[in-house]
């Protein structure tokens, strides 16, 4: 019989699979590439085929209920394992096998439920899925501390001993890792039993935000009616007419300002939460609870920061290059979304296709035509629809079926570069599942990111090499600069935002709809350059924080903007044609979750916690710019453009072209 003497952490990385952390994060990103029941000419399918997880609501009830089952004789363990090398295999490979079923019993239910997140049957299915993680959580709570007890010494003896815990090394090493942190067998308990409880500020502010909120319709200059919900903002936030921006931006954040308070709690609770559970765990703060599950060096959060702080007059000369291309006099935040120059293309999910499968090209023959199979399958719900979660996301924590890819899609080049994002993502959970198992398959945030970034950048130079005219590769110079504005320098301003309401409440101060403005508002003014002139941003547009989901996702963003400056690095090289980088940023891709990400990238030849990277953005933003500026000087002047090689975009997936 195993008792605990000790008091330890069950926190283990997310980046492989334990007992744990599973039972912590619920349903993580994890993907996989069973696309063998895809057509064999590319098609464009509109809604994902949920059956391939299970053919009826009866039957996924019934592998929950034998997940639950099964979670009875793992918890029976506290009280009669007998620690050995083989008994320590037996709980590992039994926990690992209903965790996976756990992750697509998980998965069924979230994906089913962000179709429509108005129908309560599918809610309640999603209620269900959390309280079983809670109770896996409870009854693996023990295994931790447990492996903790034994020491570093035993468990590294034992995984020499038992060729059945080579799977589970990196996850065993990472539990002992995080010793420090662990709390009691009951304490651990306790804290899974309390998850579900704790995790309602998300719930409730995706329920307001996509169900309960009416949300306001306005009439644009062009006679469309347009509802603003999150979806139709994204569409209308864009819209040519200056006048119809500022009515959009308007009645968008109006609506915000009416729930601030409501919203203001949630968020509140949220932070609470992240607290709590820092300080229950020995951690100092939150950022650093955070950061520690993936075992991120602080200096990069740090270096990212100072970095992006000191780039800002660079953001600013965008602002003002902005300006003069819209010919606005006052540039003003709602003067952001407009295309710098307009463009009559449609991109529809065919052509988002072949955008992406062209994008591929870099890394080979086999890659392409396992992306064009992909893509060609049911495994992605495209267009939006009332109830529907908004955003996208790509979800394959069923490591034997998907990946299933959520989309809004608006035949846009903004909408066929989120899907460009959300299948490169797909490519990485392929490429990680055929080199590893279950158990080291699931991957970082961290290294996830920069694996999207990455083609979606590829993608952009794929598209500058297309273009015909000045006009045209203005349109995508033009989106490469909103790319490292957005993805780079504003997930950054959400980033240090987020560590500013921590730090608020981890000083003793409250966070109500009306601080978090203020506080918003600072960050805000400086990142725009307001004070300086550079941007008009009008009072209620500070409400902006209410629309932001990630800030319900702990310390999420700024993984964005290192993964930004990651894949700007990585498409520079890959681009190059040098193949000894190419094939290391393969592999590190193939890696999984077998390593720590930063390490990884380390590996590959990219040290996060430098300065490197994020000048390397500076440096492209600036060099884009210039050329935007000889084409505009150029045309002013009635200069002609001069010439240049255009290399037609590929068609990949297309028969003998891959």
């Amino acid at each position: 019989m195993w008792k605990s003497t000790i008091s330890s952490c069950a926190v283990a990385a997310l980046t492989v699979f334990s007992p744990i952390a599973t039972a912590q994060s619920g349903v993580m990103p994890m993907w996989d590439d069973d696309i063998s029941e895809g057509a064999a000419e590319p098609r464009a399918p509109v809604e994902w085929d949920l059956t391939k997880l299970y053919p009826s609501v009866e039957a996924w009830d019934e592998a929950r209920l034998k997940v639950i089952d099964d979670l009875a004789p793992i918890a029976a363990g506290a009280d009669t394992f007998e620690p050995s090398a083989s008994a320590l295999a037996d709980l590992m490979e039994s926990s690992s096998a209903v965790a996976r079923e756990a992750l697509r019993v998980g998965t069924y239910a979230n994906l089913d439920g962000d179709t429509d997140l108005r129908d309560g049957e599918r809610q309640a299915r999603r209620g269900q899925s959390a309280a079983m993680f809670s109770q896996y959580g409870q009854a693996v709570a023990w295994i931790s501390p447990m492996v903790q007890s034994l020491g570093e010494d035993q468990v590294e003896a034992w995984i020499a001993a038992e060729p059945r815990l080579e799977k589970h090394a990196f996850g065993l090493r990472e539990t002992l890792r995080m010793a420090p942190h662990t709390l009691s067998p009951e304490g651990e308990e306790l804290m899974a039993a309390a998850s579900v409880a704790l995790g309602g500020a998300q719930r409730i502010y995706s329920q307001l935000k996509n169900s309960d909120i009416p949300w306001p319709t306005i009439t644009l200059s062009t006679g469309e009616e347009v509802r603003l919900d999150s979806a139709g903002y994204v569409k209308a936030r864009a819209a040519p007419n200056r006048e119809d921006r500022v009515e959009v931006f308007k009645a968008f954040y109006d609506t915000y300002e009416q729930f601030g308070s409501s919203l203001g709690e949630a968020l509140n609770s949220q932070v609470q939460r992240q607290v709590f559970n820092a300080s229950q765990r020995n951690y100092d703060s939150a950022l650093e609870a955070a950061l520690a599950d993936d075992n991120i060096p602080r200096e990069v959060y740090d270096t990212l920061l100072a970095e992006v702080n000191a780039a800002l007059p660079t953001l600013h000369r965008y602002f003002e290059l902005r300006a003069r291309i819209l010919g606005v006099e006052h540039f003003a935040f709602h003067d952001i979304y407009p295309n710098l120059v307009e463009t009559d293309q449609v991109f529809d999910l065919e052509r988002s296709a072949q955008i992406a499968a062209a994008a591929s090209l870099e890394f080979g023959n086999d890659y392409v035509e396992r992306i064009c199979l992909a893509m060609s399958g049911d495994w992605q719900h495209a267009y939006p629809s009332q109830g529907k979660r908004s955003g996208a996301y790509m979800s394959g924590s069923v490591y034997d079926v998907g990946p299933f890819v959520l989309l809004n899609h608006q035949d846009t080049y903004d909408s066929a570069s989120t899907f460009i994002h959300e299948w490169g993502h797909a490519m990485h959970t392929i490429l990680a599942n055929d080199e590893q198992p279950f158990e080291t398959a699931r991957y970082s945030i961290f290294i996830a990111e920069t694996a999207a970034i990455t083609k979606e950048v590829l993608a952009q130079e794929r598209m500058l090499d297309a273009a015909t005219t000045d006009e045209e590769r203005l349109f995508f110079l033009g989106y490469a600069l909103e790319q490292m504005r957005g993805t780079y320098f504003r997930q950054t301003q959400f980033a240090e935002f987020e560590a500013a309401i921590h730090e608020e409440v981890e000083n003793g101060g409250s966070l109500t709809g009306d601080r978090l403005t203020e506080i918003y508002r600072d960050i805000f003014d400086r990142y725009y350059g307001v004070e300086e002139g550079v941007t008009v941003v009008p009072e209620n547009y500070n409400y902006e924080w209410a629309y932001i989901p990630h800030f319900f996702f702990d310390f999420y963003v700024y993984q964005y903007s290192t993964s930004l400056a990651a894949a700007v690095y990585f498409a520079d090289e890959i681009r190059a044609g040098d193949e000894a980088a190419t094939q290391a940023y393969l592999e590190m891709l193939e890696a999984g979750g077998s390593g720590h990400p930063y390490d990884l990238k380390l590996k590959a030849g990219l040290d996060m916690a430098s300065p490197a990277p994020y000048r390397a953005v500076e440096a492209r933003m600036n060099r884009i710019m210039d050329e935007i500026e000889a084409i505009l000087d150029r045309r002013d002047s009635g200069e002609a453009a001069p010439a240049r090689t255009i290399v037609p975009l590929p068609d990949a997936c297309g028969a003998g072209d891959s």
